[in-house]
C-alpha cells in the first residue's frame, strides 16, 4: 500500500504560475531560452571537434609517406 504524500510535496505558486498568467509565459520562455543556450553550447564544442578532425586530416595528407 502506498502512502499518501502530505500536501507540502506539491508544487507552490512560486515554482508553477497558471498557464494564463504572464509569469507563467515568462517561465516557459525562460526555459526556451536556456535550452536554446545549451544547444548553442553543443554545437560550438562539435564545430570545434570537426575543425581538429578536419586540419588532423590535412595535416595527414600534407606528411609524405
Amino acid at each position: 500500500m502506498i502512502p499518501a504524500l502530505p500536501s507540502s510535496l506539491l508544487a507552490c505558486a512560486t515554482c508553477m504560475a497558471d498557464k494564463g498568467s504572464l509569469v507563467g509565459q515568462a517561465q516557459g520562455y525562460a526555459i526556451l531560452f536556456m535550452l536554446g543556450m545549451l544547444a548553442f553550447m553543443f554545437l560550438c564544442a562539435a564545430c570545434f571537434v570537426v575543425s581538429f578532425v578536419r586540419r588532423q586530416r590535412q595535416a595527414d595528407q600534407a606528411i609524405p609517406v
